[in-house]
C-alpha cells in the first residue's frame, strides 16, 4: 500500500502532497508519520517554503467519513481521538513553521480539509475550488484548527456564519472574504505556483520566520497560547463525537439523507 502522504524538496521548496485521490484525500490516522516527517524536514535550513497540495480533483475532503462512522460504531475512541490529536499537531506545526506555507487548492476543501487550507499563510486556488466548514451538517465541531484559523482571518459574524451554517463557498466568495489570496484558471495553476515558488525561494528565510512570529503576536498569540486554543477546539470535537448527533450526522451523510438531530 502506498503512503497517503508524499513529500519532496526541490529548489528549496518543500511540497507535502495528500495522496488518497480515490477518497478525495480524506484524512486518516495513518497520515501521522507522513505529516510528522514532512513538518520536520520542512523546518530544515535547506527549505524556504512549504506547499500543501492534494492529488486529483480535490484538495482534501476532510476526515474520512466512512472510516469515522465505522470507528464510532465500533467504539474505537482511541483511534478517533488520535486523528483529532494529529489535527492539533499539524495545525500548530504549520502555523509555527518558520517558513511560509502555501495551500494550493484545485477543488473541494471541506471540513478538516478547509481547516488544513486555513492553516497555511497563503492560499492560491482555481476557480473550481470549493470551501466549506461542513462540520455542523454532521453534528460535529470544527477541528484541525478550523475554528481557530477562521477566527484569525475573518470577523466574528462571518466566522459564526460559516461554522453555524456550514454553507459551501465558491472561490470568488472565499477570496472576497479574505480566505483566498489568488484565483487562477485551472490551466494556469502550475505556472502560478511555479512563479510564487520562485519568489519565495529567493526570499530571506530569517525575515520570513520573524514575520510569521509577528503575525501571531499581533493577534495576541504565541506558540503556547496557540496550542492551548487548538487543544480546546479538539476537546470540543471529542465531546461532540460522543454525542448521538455525531452518529446520526455521519450515518445520514453516508445514506445521502437529511440528518435528524436531537
Amino acid at each position: 500500500m502506498s503512503s497517503p502522504i508524499r513529500f519532496e524538496i526541490r529548489d528549496r521548496i518543500a511540497t507535502l502532497t495528500l495522496d488518497r485521490p480515490d477518497k478525495l484525500n480524506a484524512l486518516v490516522p495513518e497520515m501521522r508519520e507522513g505529516f510528522d516527517e514532512a513538518l520536520a524536514k520542512a523546518a530544515g535550513p535547506g527549505v524556504k517554503a512549504l506547499l500543501l497540495r492534494g492529488v486529483g480533483r480535490a484538495f482534501c475532503a476532510g476526515g474520512d467519513i466512512g472510516w469515522m462512522a465505522k470507528a464510532l460504531a465500533e467504539g474505537r475512541w482511541d483511534e478517533m481521538e488520535a486523528l483529532l490529536d494529529l489535527g492539533v499537531a499539524v495545525a500548530h506545526g504549520l502555523a509555527t513553521l518558520p517558513k511560509p506555507v502555501v495551500a494550493v487548492i484545485q477543488g473541494p476543501a471541506a471540513g478538516a480539509g478547509m481547516s488544513l487550507a486555513l492553516c497555511a499563510d497563503l492560499r492560491i486556488a482555481t476557480s473550481e475550488a470549493l470551501f466549506g466548514m461542513a462540520f455542523v451538517k454532521l453534528g460535529l465541531h470544527p477541528d484541525w484548527g478550523g475554528s481557530v484559523m477562521l477566527s484569525r482571518l475573518v470577523n466574528p459574524a462571518i466566522a459564526g456564519e460559516l461554522m453555524l451554517l456550514g454553507d459551501t463557498l465558491d472561490a470568488a466568495r472565499a477570496q472576497a472574504l479574505g480566505l483566498v489570496n489568488q484565483i487562477v484558471p485551472a490551466d494556469r495553476l502550475e505556472a502560478a505556483v511555479e512563479t510564487l515558488s520562485h519568489r519565495l525561494a529567493a526570499g530571506p528565510a530569517e525575515t520570513f520566520a520573524r514575520i510569521k512570529t509577528t503575525l501571531l503576536r499581533n493577534q495576541g498569540l504565541d506558540a503556547g497560547s496557540l496550542r492551548a486554543r487548538l487543544e480546546a477546539e479538539g476537546a470540543q470535537m471529542k465531546a461532540a463525537m460522543r454525542h448521538p448527533d455525531a452518529k446520526e450526522g455521519l450515518a445520514a451523510f453516508l445514506e445521502k439523507r437529511a440528518p435528524r438531530f436531537a
